[in-house]
């Protein structure tokens, strides 16, 4: 027979006792800042490779883009404005393109890329053919832009956590402070244990 876990806490006065917490200081805070501005901006500039590197591959995955932009890409209702952004977008990626990178996006392009391309569509069975003669390339490129946004957003999910992290300590407390405690309370739970709770005010009152 396991024996039972049990927590004690003290009640006096209808308060219960705690800790005192401690408080990020505010060279913390700062510093918490100066990492989050970092990465926003060191994101903000940053660009993925969707091709192989020199100016031969690059032209050859942008102009493949332009042209499934074309025939496959749907769009409807604002979508039309993301169409054309990213046309520009290909463009300079072309331009900016040299024998030592490869075709570079931008977050926001990346995301655009990959929705496009995850959503083809088309009418007739022209398009229908034209489209299965074109579909080993737009399947390894698909492979290629869905691995690189993976990245980009993990990326995006470290900058968040940055955020948060310096906007908690800005309101006076550490990031892991303002996490959920279910852990311990799960392990006494397993354990059978129980809380009791000592009541200090009502023994006060009966002396």
């Amino acid at each position: 027979m396991s024996k039972e876990k049990t927590e004690l806490h003290v009640v006096k006065n209808n308060e219960e006792e705690t800790k005192k917490q401690n408080k990020p200081t505010p060279e913390e805070v700062e510093q918490y800042k100066q990492e989050f501005t970092a990465a926003l901006k060191e994101f903000d500039e940053k660009k993925w490779t969707i091709s192989e590197v020199g100016n031969f591959s690059s032209n050859d995955i942008a102009l493949y883009l332009l042209q499934f932009m074309d025939k496959f890409a749907f769009w409807s209702k604002t979508e039309w404005m993301g169409m054309i952004k990213m046309e520009e977008e290909l463009n300079r990626a072309m331009k900016s393109a040299n024998e030592t990178t490869g075709l570079e996006l931008g977050y926001q392009a990346l995301e655009f890329c990959a929705y496009m391309m995850a959503n083809p569509g088309g009418t007739g069975i022209r398009l229908a053919k034209e489209f299965e003669s074109q579909a080993d390339k737009y399947s390894k490129l698909g492979i290629v832009v869905g691995t690189k946004l993976e990245e980009a957003r993990a990326d995006l999910k470290n900058i968040q956590y940055l955020q948060e992290k310096w906007a908690a300590g800005a309101q006076g407390y550490y990031l892991a402070d303002l996490e959920p405690k279910d852990e311990s309370k799960k392990d006494a739970d397993d354990q059978g244990g129980k809380v009791v709770e000592i009541d200090l005010s009502k023994k006060e009152k009966t002396e």
